[in-house]
């Protein structure tokens, strides 16, 4: 009798939850993305416009589908690679990474080029070539739950990327399907909580097709984040009454933003925008430092650079960096960055500009 394989989805000793990054949006870190935009890409003006929207509300990416399935063959089918590009774009005027569903394998190579985040809907969640294709990409991977899938049948979905060699998997929440009309699917918020349990991948929530109504969206995604959800989907468009498709499960400019203050994400926003006026105040404090100190080592007729305080310099910055958290890679590159913008103003204010910047 074989034995069962050890499942990659499930939690492991020494794995919390597995941090899944999209340039430089965190699923799993403790934080609350925020993943917005139109149910299709309509025309270029059409999705900048959501595009600015989401940027300045707060929200964290920008999603948008560009091959579109229907229930029926003569609804809106996107604007296919034309959509593509445009997202693309949008995301680039607007610096968010940018998300898509993709439909077929043969959709997946030109989307993982020019987008930032793939998508399985819930009615590919099955379709086990289309889960090894993307698995077989550099993009994370969202695999939204079908309506009636068992979460093993979700988490054993999560296991086709996974073996496909893509660890980057994000696991969506979007309901179950049930008989009230008013509530076309059902959130289960207790699949959160056994989903973040039995696995060690970050798990979202896309509340919009339970909610029935715009305005029910924000409570069931305020909900989520209170059992601990790592981040949100929600379908927004500028014009809800003009969109193409999906109309009715839109979140229209106002709505979108009363969910985003709700969230608390605008003063987070604020928060970041405070501290980093501080850094660069800071910065140039320093920077006007260094230059006093060149000042005076060359009217001494001192060496300009100091290896060895330098190296000290990084030693000490690494170990603050890990000491709250942060990468000390990360941290001695910013820290490089920094000394090298010294090292070329104190050889402009001492008239040395000449000096290569080397040891």
């Amino acid at each position: 009798m074989s034995e069962k394989p050890v499942l990659k989805s499930h939690r492991r000793p020494g794995i919390e939850t597995t941090v899944v990054t999209a340039r430089a949006v965190k699923f799993g870190d403790g934080s609350y993305p925020v993943i917005a935009g139109p149910v299709a890409v309509e025309n270029q003006e059409q999705i900048l416009s959501a595009a600015k929207v989401v940027a300045d509300a707060g929200g964290s990416v920008l999603r948008a589908g560009t091959f579109i399935a229907g229930s029926s063959p003569y609804g809106y089918r996107g604007l296919g690679t034309d959509a593509l590009w445009m997202l693309q774009h949008a995301g680039r005027e607007t610096r968010l990474p940018v998300s898509t569903e993709v439909l077929e394998p043969d959709h997946v190579e030109l989307a993982a080029e020019l987008v930032d985040i793939l998508e399985i809907g819930p009615d590919n969640m099955q379709n086990f070539v289309l889960l090894r294709s993307v698995g077989a990409t550099d993009r994370p991977v969202i695999i939204h739950r079908a309506p009636a899938a068992t979460i093993d049948e979700w988490l054993l979905a999560a296991e086709y990327v996974l073996d496909a060699g893509n660890e980057a998997v994000i696991l969506c929440e979007g309901g179950s399907r049930g008989f009230d009309p008013r509530t076309s699917e059902t959130i289960d918020i207790t699949a959160i909580p056994t989903v973040q349990r039995l696995s060690h991948l970050p798990v979202i929530v896309d509340p919009a097709s339970a909610a029935g109504h715009p305005e029910l969206v924000r409570p069931l995604a305020l909900a989520a984040r209170s059992v601990g959800a790592d981040g949100l989907v929600v379908p927004f468009h500028p014009d809800p009454s003009t969109a193409l498709v999906g109309n009715g499960s839109q979140l229209d400019p106002a709505c979108f933003e009363r969910l985003m203050d709700a969230l608390g994400i605008p003063s987070l926003r604020d928060e970041i925008d405070r501290i980093d006026r501080q850094v660069i105040r800071l910065l140039g404090r320093r920077l006007q430092s260094s230059v006093d100190i060149a000042r005076i080592k060359a009217e001494r007729d001192l060496e300009m650079r100091s290896p060895d305080r330098e190296a000290e310099l990084i030693a000490e910055i690494r170990d603050d960096a890990a000491a709250v958290g942060m990468d000390p890679d990360y941290a001695q590159e910013l820290m490089e960055v920094v000394l090298s913008h010294s090292r070329a103003a104190q050889r402009r204010a001492v008239g040395r500009e000449e000096e290569p910047d080397v040891e």
